[in-house]
């Protein structure tokens, strides 16, 4: 049986900031333990995610989280619209039959907006393979 994944962090130097930037974009709750050390995300569904303090900036390659939304487009402009960077405005991505676009929050992390729930397809499945 493979390993799931159960958790994910978000590292960044301002807990608090990048909890409150999510909570304006994304509806998102935390549990706070300690307070401005470690919340824990409540996206509403499992996995939860986690927001932990990293004194170091976030350089280099970084994991991208994929969040599922109904516009990207405006959720980009308000993530933007909060100090995060464009890394793509909205573009299809064929093999899905999906949408999506993409930011840098202010701390480094990226998070790629995903439109359609990410399992819509024209046929109602997935294409079969083989």
């Amino acid at each position: 049986m493979p390993n799931p994944v159960i958790f994910m962090d978000l590292p960044t130097p301002d807990v608090e900031a990048t909890s409150r930037f999510y909570a304006e974009l994304f509806g998102w709750t935390f549990n706070r333990r300690p307070a401005g050390e470690f919340h824990e995300v409540l996206p509403g569904v499992k996995p939860n995610l986690g927001i932990h303090r990293e004194d170091r900036p976030v350089t280099g390659p970084v994991p991208r989280i994929y969040v599922m939304v109904d516009e990207p487009p405006a959720c980009l402009e308000k993530a933007v619209a909060g100090g995060a960077t464009v890394l793509w405005e909205e573009k299809p991505w064929a093999e899905f039959e999906a949408r999506c676009a993409a930011f840098r929050d202010p701390w480094g992390n990226e998070v790629v907006l995903w439109r359609d729930k990410g399992t819509y397809f024209r046929s109602g499945h997935a294409p079969r393979t083989g």
